[in-house]
């Protein structure tokens, strides 16, 4: 072996060594089941092995909690095994298709799956949420293969907000961010039981820990004060990676052959100004510019819309890239009532803003350029929220900060979302004549008051102006008692049904019983499968002598799972008291069928049969049961005396 030989030998092993050395510690990590990267399915305990769920952590591969608060998944549960007539729609996105800042039923997904269900009443309808907040579509790509793997029928992407800082995004301090080849990299790196080791000690040698204090926001920890310029290499390059991944998307659920509808964006153009207009807030907004804007800003407050178009246009001409300058024009142009040429410049602000929480105009442009390719089929949210907002430009009618929808606009994406799949033939046996509601199901006044009391505080901290407040300084948007409960849920007990049913007392204790009604409705949006809230919205049409509404609700708490005894006997109840003989029969047959019933009850169910026949002129039937109930019970007296008196009766 010459020299040069020897030489090369020792530095192929030195490069190798370490590289040996870290796939044996794989290897013995894997077979000690330790530091496994958390798996985004996972079985539902005392299911039997029949449902499995999203498991909220599965974000632990992306966040450090070194670093920031982690956010969770959505513990969405579903068949393990789909069964042919289960039709399942999955749900990809960010904090918008989560749902942020509002909870439970008020998200486009629930929203949609109540829509669909009642649209199919003879499909079991699953709608998974899996919207991450703060992550970008590098984490969406990458959660892909194990979310095609559930075998979805749909899936509905959402997504574009974050792609400049969300996690692993292009402005992130999270992870990086970066070049796309880097990002996709470091994602295949933290599939390895051995990154989690290393994240893992570094989080136990960290003395730092999160701040989960009102201070600062997630958006501080995830973004710093990062500010990323229009057409700038940076943006381009955060455009082309954003276009490559919903490409990989839609490529990937085409070779599974699952439909995709592809959602425009949305956010807040005519009621928030740029967060940033300039790199340098230390001066220009007290000189060039922004002095003019600040000034022009100040005529439009004061009625001189001349003036200030003067002004915005001057600082215009200082820097025709000022987002501040484009908004300001954008509102002079709306006061004269020219809206079409305010959209424009509306748009040209945000597209020019900064601060990047909102995606810009050619974010859409590449949704749109991806569906004309083919793979996907378009809905225009932008569109469409547009033509439900004053002047055609979106606002904070239907979006409570600067991108998050409230209740009415989450409702308005779900019907978008609905209308596609009824226009297409995804579902094939969808009633195409339903009509969904007017207003969204089973949100109430305490749904909005959570929501809003949540995002108050992000409000007055960066990016939006800073100011010293918290939730103290909170005003209630729709109903005092209702704040109060919000507030007593989000820092007190902290259980989302038990504050609506707190709702509904108050509103029993005032006499409002359809007001009492809707809280448990909104239970039941959110809880297709628990019997519970209906069983108390038909106790409220019971007390109101409502018989119709008491035997509907009942109906549909029997079509959940659970002992149904007690919800036949009522039923049997409630269609007697209306005169319907053969529903009580019907129904009390059933309950005196009940295998949960004591002995006790199955007899008094019995007796309550035999006067049900009695009264639809079937005496033979109701001796019948009475003698059978006396066989049992001798002692029974009102057994007894029943069939005493129908033989006195003339046959």
């Amino acid at each position: 072996m010459t020299l040069r030989t020897r030489q090369l030998f020792f530095r192929a092993v030195l490069l190798l060594t370490p590289c040996v050395i870290m796939a044996l510690l794989e290897i013995s990590l894997r077979l000690a089941g330790v530091f496994a990267p958390e798996q985004l399915v996972v079985d539902v305990p005392a299911s039997g092995g029949r449902l499995s769920a999203f498991n909220p952590f599965v974000t632990n591969r992306y966040f450090s909690s070194v670093q920031t608060a982690v956010p969770m998944l959505a513990p969405e549960v579903f068949l393990r095994q789909k069964t042919p007539e289960t039709f399942r729609v999955l749900c990809l996105g960010e904090s918008s298709t989560a749902g942020f800042p509002f909870e439970c039923q008020v998200p486009f997904p629930r929203q949609l799956r109540q829509m669909l269900a009642e649209a199919c009443p003879d499909r079991r309808i699953e709608v998974l949420n899996a919207g991450i907040a703060a992550v970008s579509s590098h984490v969406i790509a990458d959660l892909l293969p194990e979310l095609l793997a559930i075998e979805p029928d749909l899936i509905i992407v959402y997504t574009g907000h974050n792609e400049f800082y969300g996690v692993y995004g292009s402005g992130s301090s999270l992870s990086g961010g970066g070049r796309p080849w880097l990002v996709r990299a470091t994602l295949a790196l933290q599939r390895l039981h051995l990154a989690q080791a290393m994240k893992a000690v570094i989080g136990w040698i960290s003395s730092s820990k999160p701040d989960t204090s009102d201070s600062r926001t997630l958006m501080q920890h995830v973004v710093g004060d990062q500010t990323i310029t229009f057409m700038s290499p940076r943006y381009e390059t955060t455009v082309a990676a954003f276009r490559e991944n919903l490409t990989a998307l839609l490529r990937k659920s085409e070779e599974r052959g699952i439909p995709v509808l592809l959602g425009t964006l949305v956010s807040n153009e005519r009621d928030l100004p740029p967060f940033r207009s300039s790199p340098d807030t230390g001066t220009t907004d007290r000189t060039g510019p922004g002095l003019k804007v600040g000034q022009g800003m100040a005529y439009l407050a004061a009625g001189r819309t001349e003036d200030a178009r003067a002004m915005f246009a001057s600082a215009l001409e200082d820097d025709s890239g000022h987002a501040g300058a484009w908004y300001g024009y954008a509102r002079t142009l709306l006061q004269d009532g020219d809206t079409v040429s305010a959209r424009r410049w509306f748009r040209g602000a945000r597209d020019r803003d900064l601060i990047r929480f909102r995606a810009p105009s050619d974010f859409n442009g590449v949704i749109r350029s991806l569906v004309r390719m083919g793979g996907a089929t378009l809905v225009d949210l932008d569109s469409i929220f547009a033509s439900r907002s004053q002047g055609g430009i979106t606002g904070s009618g239907l979006i409570c900060d600067h991108l998050h929808p409230n209740p009415d606009g989450y409702y308005l994406m779900a019907r978008a979302f609905f209308d596609a799949i009824k226009r297409t033939d995804i579902l094939r046996d969808i009633d195409r004549t339903y009509t969904p509601p007017s207003a969204p199901y089973g949100v109430t006044a305490l749904d909005w008051e959570i929501g809003l009391m949540k995002v108050f505080v992000m409000l007055h901290r960066w990016p939006f102006p800073d100011s010293a407040v918290t939730v103290d300084d909170y005003h209630p948007q729709r109903d005092s008692t209702a704040a109060r409960v919000a507030r007593e849920y989000l820092f007190g007990q902290n259980v989302w049904s038990r504050a609506h049913h707190a709702m509904a007392e108050h509103w029993l204790r005032r006499g409002d019983m359809n007001s009492a009604r809707q809280e448990y409705e909104a239970i039941a949006v959110f809880s297709p499968d628990d019997p519970w809230p209906h069983v108390r919205i038909a106790d409220i049409y019971r007390d109101e002598k409502n018989w119709n509404g008491c035997s509907a609700a009942l109906q549909q708490a029997i079509r959940r799972p659970g002992q149904k005894g007690m919800l036949y006997y009522h039923l049997a109840l409630s269609e007697s008291a209306q005169g319907h003989r053969e529903g009580a029969v019907r129904w009390m047959t059933a309950a005196a069928q009940a295998p949960e019933f004591t002995q006790a009850q199955l007899q008094n169910a019995r007796f309550y049969l035999a006067g049900f026949y009695s009264d639809a002129g079937k005496r033979d039937m109701a001796r019948r049961i009475l003698t059978g109930i006396l066989a049992e019970d001798p002692s029974f007296v009102p057994a007894q005396r029943f069939l005493e008196k129908l033989e006195r009766m003339v046959p």
